[in-house]
């Protein structure tokens, strides 16, 4: 009977803790897969990794603060998209070629750069 109780409390404990991962994971990454984004994180952090994808759609990105903006610009021109600096909208930076657009929203702090493809 001990057993099983201390079998439930260790399940209740790793519910919480998966929860507030997810919740942490998905209000600073936008993403609830919070190992994915925490493996990302410390790439970044801790490698020579300059860009990290931490999710597939919509695409996120971690990149290296330093420099940040000219590295996402960087990242699309290779991606074949010219930055349409007239277009931007505060913290939404617009990248275009002859057939589409791609709006990301861009961020940075003094641990990593975040960079939300949306769809417009």
């Amino acid at each position: 009977m001990k057993r099983l109780k201390k079998s439930g409390i260790m399940l209740v404990i790793i519910l919480v803790l998966s929860s507030v991962c997810i919740i942490i994971s998905m209000s600073k990454f936008n993403t609830p897969n919070f190992i994915k984004s925490g493996m990302g994180i410390a790439k970044i952090m801790l490698t020579d990794a300059e860009i990290v994808q931490i999710q597939q759609y919509p695409q996120v990105y971690l990149a290296k603060p330093d420099n940040a903006q000219q590295t996402l610009i960087n990242f699309m021109e290779q991606r074949g998209y010219k930055y349409l600096e007239d277009e931007r909208m505060a913290s939404i930076l617009v990248f275009g070629n002859e057939t589409s657009k791609n709006y990301i929203e861009f961020s940075v702090n003094g641990y990593y750069s975040k960079w939300v493809f949306r769809e417009w």
